[in-house]
């Protein structure tokens, strides 16, 4: 077998094990590796690539167990004559001519949410020595060995049954009581069970909070600067959205709040500037 067909990376984030199945696979399926053409043994392959030979027989074992090879008593591994049978042959794109008038699509979309502005954040931010962006992982701060150790419970027979059970309506009963007793009580929250929702994440959690409240009609005040998705979901239901200032204390509070029916601030943590809003500001804006 070509040498160059396999090649492996040892900074990629997918594992070696990975790659080799990759590269052996694409091989296969470019026909770059014919039928029945024999493989390279796995202590053969181990040494080319300097890895060790049990990686690489657990990748021969992935391609064994989804048909691209075969193995053969004393004599090896080949690909198998049967590996391109499940491969649909590609076939040229055919353009259909329409059968009427054409859709416009801009009479009938009624919002165009591609066109809200948003913030843009650079794939490579980890090169950066001070990336200012939000909501992205530092991996030196990831908790990796209690993350390992939380999976590998999950993971065991004990909890199989409790984390494939299809709940439905119902959120996780053992999110929901870490989430009531450790989480809500540190932010001055007492809820009970039923009073807690697990969403999708915080967007999710805007936007449904948003389609309950908020109506074409609605007055909406929220912080400049402020969330950019929140506001972008906002203006998907209303037209009447205010953007109030922030200070040293947070939100202001000009008059403009007064004819709001809904307002939108971070007191605690405000974003983007991190700052906290006083007890007597927060209780001013309860009373207006």
């Amino acid at each position: 077998m070509r040498d160059w067909l396999v090649h492996i990376r040892r900074n990629e984030h997918a594992s070696l094990q990975t790659q080799i199945r990759e590269a052996l696979v694409s091989a296969i399926l470019d026909e770059q590796l014919a039928r029945e053409e024999p493989i390279p043994s796995t202590r053969k392959m181990a040494k080319s690539l300097g890895v060790s030979r049990n990686t690489v027989v657990l990748a021969y074992q992935g391609l064994l167990d989804d048909g691209y090879l075969v193995a053969r008593e004393r004599s090896g591994y080949y690909v198998s004559d049967k590996a391109l049978a499940t491969v649909a042959p590609q076939k040229p794109a055919v353009r259909l001519k329409p059968s009427g008038a054409a859709v416009d699509w801009a009479r009938r979309l009624t919002k165009d949410p591609a066109a809200q502005a948003n913030v843009t954040k650079p794939l490579d931010w980890q090169s950066y020595a001070y990336p200012f962006i939000y909501g992205q992982v530092d991996h030196n701060l990831f908790p990796l060995a209690e993350w390992r150790d939380c999976a590998r419970q999950a993971l065991g027979k004990k909890w199989l049954g409790t984390w494939t059970n299809d709940t439905w309506a119902h959120d996780d009963p053992l999110l929901v009581e870490q989430i009531r007793r450790r989480i809500l009580p540190r932010r001055g929250i007492m809820a009970s069970d039923d009073e807690i929702l697990v969403t999708l994440g915080a967007q999710n959690a805007l936007y449904l909070l948003t389609s309950l409240l908020v109506g074409p009609s609605t007055r909406v005040a929220m912080e400049e600067p402020g969330y950019p998705d929140v506001r972008n979901i906002f203006k998907l239901k209303t037209p009447s959205v205010s953007l109030i200032p922030v200070d040293e204390k947070g939100l202001t509070l000009p008059e403009a709040i007064n004819s709001a029916d809904v307002v939108f601030t971070t007191p605690s943590h405000q974003f983007p500037t991190t700052v906290t809003m006083p007890l007597e500001r927060r209780m001013e804006l309860l009373k207006r």
